[in-house]
């Protein structure tokens, strides 16, 4: 029998599959000035300043805008804006009529992809909470 290794984040730092509440979250820095980037930064691109801390972005957001990228595959990116201020850019887990502006969506674990070892490799997305009007 074997264990298939546990799945982990492509990248560290950019998002955590299980945050404290048990959801998905992105993870920004926010500065001792209020600003919030994403992703998470050493430095504060509104001041300069390096009192920052490194915050789970709000699970649900709205989508401010949207597009599909090119190709033979069709993606639906999304701006979504999240009440803490962020505004962050992703996959959204829905084809194209079925997305619309001002849309709740909630920020979910995909994989993506596996490492040398086999452990499944994932990234964030944006799920739709509601259905397009």
């Amino acid at each position: 029998m074997s264990v298939e290794p546990a799945a982990k984040p492509m990248v560290e730092g950019i998002f955590t599959p299980a945050g404290s509440d048990g959801l998905a979250h992105l993870l920004c820095s926010r500065c001792a000035c209020g600003a919030v980037a994403f992703p998470a930064r050493e430095r504060c691109a509104a001041c300069s300043g390096t009192d920052l801390v490194v915050e789970e972005v709000p699970n649900e957001g709205t989508i401010y805008s949207w597009t599909t990228s090119p190709g033979r595959t069709v993606r639906v990116v999304a701006q979504v804006q999240f009440a803490n201020g962020l505004m962050a850019q992703g996959h959204v887990t829905a084809e194209p009529a079925a997305v619309r502006i001002g849309q709740r969506v909630r920020t979910v674990a995909v994989p993506v992809d596996y490492a040398d070892d086999g452990t499944p490799l994932l990234s964030y997305a944006f799920e739709p909470v509601e259905e397009a009007a």
